[in-house]
Order: structure tokens, then C-alpha cells, then sequence
């Protein structure tokens, strides 16, 4: 996997306070960093720089979040459209790598990378930051086609539980690929451990959660869901 450092456009006020935010969120958490501190991290002398152009901190982790999953989402779309030309779109592990490699090259291909996945992984474990509302059509478009690819893909597991299988899967990526960076900063000798295998032995796994068979017990606990979801109606 390339290695090879692109920076982004970083000009501006908004994108200098977007990294700091950003940076900021990945090292102290979201509760443990003020606009104010956010704005002197970014070089503004103006204190109140960052509630200008964000008016509060709900809306700078939606800028930060859209900053990074518009080139996200772009590279998704390019690995979906390699899909189809291959016709491999019935394989799940294949489906599973746009999703997933296109996080990692944003992580170690652009400036800020690692603070990216772990102020992401601050995002999802937040309890007050409802993460359905971070998503706009236009930006998750790719991680939907996937999504309808993986039900396509996984005609026996009924659409309710191929869809949490679908949240665990993206909260296990963000989390293990997180994790990862957070040792590899702590670490002295260099990689945690090796990059390539790291990823593929991670996409093995969600490869095989989201495609495993359902239990007999799993499927009567759906439909005793199902009937109470009837006689609620």
C-alpha cells in the first residue's frame, strides 16, 4: 500500500481550524477540548475564529467529518466502479476492501491521518453525537452502494440482521483501525505491526462476520422480534 505523503489544500481558516479540532478531539477526546483551545491550536489570534465559522462544536465535528469523507467517499466510488468492471460484485470480500481501504489511505496518504481515525472513533463511541446525522447522501453514497451490494451478496441473511452486522462492521473497522494508530504513536520502533497484513487479516474477519451462517437461535429471536413488532402495529 503506497506510503507516499498527500497534503491537503491548507489554506484558510476553516481548514486550519478543522485540523486543530480535529487533532485536538484525537488526543484529549471530545468533552476535553474547548472552541477556545481549538482556536489557539490553529494559529488564530481572533478568539472567537472557530464559533464564527462553525458556531459551535456539534458543527465543527460535522465539518471535520465531511472534510475527510468527501476524498473518502470519492476513492470508494473508484474501487466500486474496478469492482464492476471485474464483475466482483458478489463478492463480499471485495465489497468489504471498498470499504475499508479507502479509510486506510486517507489515514496514512494524507496530513493528519492518524488524528482523522481516532477523533472518527471519539465520534462513534460518543453517547451525546447521534452519528446518523453526520451522514448526508451526497458523502456516504459510496459506503451505500456497498451496503446494497453486501444484501445482494447475502441472500440468506435476512435485511434486518445483515444491517446490524452492517453497524458492527463499521464500528469494529474505525475502532481496530484506531487502535492501531493509538500504539503506533505510543510506539519507539516503528510499526505496531505490518500494515498490508493488519488490513487483510481485519477484512478477513468482517468478510466472515457479515457472511456467517444464522444460528437456529439467532432466528427464533428474530421472529419472536417480528411477532412483537406485529402485535405492536
Amino acid at each position: 500500500m503506497p506510503r507516499s505523503k498527500q497534503t491537503p489544500v491548507s489554506t484558510g481558516t476553516r481548514e486550519a481550524l478543522i485540523l486543530a479540532g480535529e487533532r485536538l478531539f484525537a488526543e484529549h477526546g471530545i468533552n476535553g477540548v474547548s472552541l477556545r483551545q481549538i482556536n489557539a491550536a490553529a494559529g488564530q489570534k481572533n478568539s472567537s475564529a472557530a464559533h464564527y465559522h462553525f458556531g459551535s462544536k456539534q458543527s465543527l465535528i460535522k465539518a471535520i467529518h465531511s472534510y475527510r469523507l468527501e476524498r473518502v467517499n470519492q476513492r470508494r466510488h473508484e474501487r466500486l466502479n474496478k469492482l464492476h468492471e471485474d464483475g466482483k460484485d458478489s463478492d463480499v470480500r471485495a465489497i468489504i476492501e471498498t470499504i475499508v481501504h479507502p479509510i486506510v489511505e486517507e489515514i496514512h496518504e494524507t496530513e493528519g491521518g492518524s488524528h482523522y481515525i481516532r477523533c472518527l472513533a471519539q465520534i462513534v463511541g460518543h453517547p451525546k453525537i447521534d452519528v446518523s446525522e453526520l451522514w448526508s447522501q451526497s458523502i456516504a453514497s459510496g459506503l451505500t452502494e456497498a451496503l446494497n451490494l453486501l444484501k445482494a451478496a447475502n441472500p440468506d441473511v435476512p435485511a434486518i440482521l445483515l444491517g446490524q452486522r452492517f453497524g458492527l462492521m463499521w464500528e469494529q473497522t474505525i475502532h481496530a483501525l484506531s487502535d492501531r494508530e493509538h500504539l503506533r504513536a505510543l510506539s519507539t520502533g516503528g510499526e505496531a505491526t505490518d500494515l498490508v497484513l493488519f488490513v487483510s487479516n481485519l477484512v478477513d474477519m468482517i468478510a466472515g462476520g457479515l457472511s456467517a451462517p444464522v444460528s437456529e437461535t439467532t432466528k427464533r429471536e428474530l421472529q419472536t422480534y417480528q411477532k412483537h413488532r406485529r402485535n405492536k402495529a
